[in-house]
């Protein structure tokens, strides 16, 4: 079985979620047998070294993108574990459809994992070419980013490109049920078409002592992780702010995350307001940072904010279970589903931003409380969450199309309903 990802993000330069959970599937499937290679149109391809690893994977410094009118440059690298090369094509956007085509071909792909929807025009053309079947991940619903995470409008254009790649494309694959049931509502033609696979995270040795290890009990950092959009709920936890500081005043907040080309101090200033002021020396925003700066706030902090207004998953709760953080989440979407409250987790209601504060208040008070559940998510995650344990359903998916195209010509039937 040979999978072809298509991708804007590739590890060690991701910018959220998308791009950890894509280097995740492609790493986790290498080591279980199945061959595969990525596709990256127009991000940095970093290569050969090992100064930007990854979850353990060993990348390092290379940069170089396949020039247009010629085929994909490959070029590989091997993740740590033992695991054989994975091959990558690199594209710009402009002739990211003929290196598609010419992948798919030369490469002998048997299926495309499209990971994003700004990337549906170049898997629909793979398909016309080539008759490559096409699972399309859906990290995120983009109509719910709008309707319930309220992201500003002008974005609007992306969700139209997403409604044609959930109806052209062979299968879907939500997150969680509570995702599959979303993608239902607003879909419901492409029902039958849904499979429910979540997102999994690597074991380290860092993040087993972080979680581990004899976290202290005095004063807290709080760590929000990811990026600074509204549908994240960073509002309301601006908002909680002055409430825990004013409780707390030794308590510090860490946003990690943010545009590349801003400094943590331009990041700051496009968020904080004047109520911030008083407590502008215990608020520090990153900036953009590599994966491994950001495990480092993870093996720092002491508690995880995620207060999204809609989460489909959410990989930084797994993240911060890893690292044994005491993880306070909103309810809904992926982190209803992953987290017990009360036992891995702390959930509140979306939107709440007083249930926010007075959940951080309490976590910041009670040291032993917040430290047995961040332990107890810690043995959670590597119970339910590792790649490893989660590459089976998928492999079922990508079975699936392979028997069906076996049995039926791709090119008149792929986007049919009645398949």
């Amino acid at each position: 079985m040979r999978v072809l990802h298509l991708t804007t993000e590739f590890p060690p330069v991701i910018y959220g979620g998308l791009g950890t959970a894509v280097g995740g599937w492609v790493t986790a499937c290498a080591r279980a047998g199945v061959t595969v290679a990525v596709q990256l149109v127009e991000g940095p391809l970093v290569l050969d070294g090992n100064d930007a690893g990854f979850h353990g994977y060993g990348y390092g410094y290379g940069y170089g993108y396949g020039a247009p009118g010629h085929a994909p440059r490959p070029a590989y690298a091997t993740p740590s574990g033992g695991t054989s090369g994975i091959e990558f094509f690199q594209s710009s956007w402009s002739d990211a459809v003929d290196s598609g085509v010419r992948a798919v071909r030369a490469w002998r792909a048997d299926v495309v994992h499209l990971h994003t929807a700004m990337l549906w025009y170049v898997a629909e053309a793979i398909h016309a070419a080539t008759g490559a079947p096409i699972v399309y991940h859906v990290h995120s619903v983009d109509r719910a980013e709008y309707e319930i995470g309220a992201e500003p409008c002008p974005w609007l254009a992306h969700s139209h490109a997403q409604d044609r790649a959930i109806m052209g494309s062979d299968r879907l694959i939500a997150l969680t049920a509570s995702e599959a049931e979303l993608l239902a509502r607003y879909y419901p033609e492409a029902a039958c078409k849904i499979r429910v696979v979540g997102n999994g995270i690597d074991d380290t040795e860092e993040a087993r002592s972080a979680a581990f290890g004899n976290r202290r009990l005095g004063s807290a950092i709080v760590l929000y992780s990811g990026r600074l959009v509204e549908r994240k709920g960073i509002r309301e936890l601006l908002g909680a702010i002055p409430e825990v500081l004013g409780a707390w005043p030794e308590t510090q907040f860490v946003f990690a995350g943010g545009p590349p080309p801003l400094t943590g101090e331009q990041v700051a200033a496009q968020w904080l307001g004047p109520a911030h002021a008083p407590y502008r020396d215990r608020i520090l925003f990153t900036g953009w940072l590599p994966p491994r700066a950001v495990y480092r706030w993870y093996e720092a902090a002491d508690i995880l904010a995620v207060p999204s207004r809609y989460e489909p998953f959410g990989m930084v709760v797994l993240e911060g279970m890893l690292h044994g953080l005491a993880v306070v989440a909103a309810d809904v979407g992926g982190p209803a589903d992953i987290l017990k409250h009360g036992r891995t987790g702390l959930l509140f209601p979306p939107r709440d931003g007083a249930a926010l504060a007075a959940s951080l208040r309490w976590l910041v008070a009670n040291p032993i409380a917040r430290r047995r559940i961040g332990r107890t998510a810690a043995r959670d995650v590597r119970r339910h969450w590792l790649w490893d344990r989660l590459v089976s359903p998928m492999v079922d998916v990508y079975s699936e199309l392979l028997l069906w195209g076996r049995s039926a010509s791709f090119r008149g039937s792929i986007s049919d309903p009645a398949h």
